[in-house]
């Protein structure tokens, strides 16, 4: 598994521009430590194998009412 580069404000300021949102440099610093804790999850939940799913050919959606 690759090692996660961990978040600085710099770096979520740059994400926050990517995204076309406002975010001061004084709320970037706040979220860091937010950030690092949801990138922890994102990487513990990566670590799971996940099963082979065969694709679906066709998919018919059927509402009815």
């Amino acid at each position: 598994m690759k090692t996660r580069v961990p978040p600085d404000a710099e770096l979520l300021e740059d994400a926050a521009r990517l995204a076309n949102l406002p975010l001061t440099p004084e709320r970037a610093a706040q979220l860091v430590p937010a950030m690092d804790g949801v990138f922890r999850m994102l990487d513990a939940l990566d670590q799971g194998a996940l099963g082979e799913t065969a694709p679906a050919f066709a998919y018919r959606a059927k509402w009815e009412g």
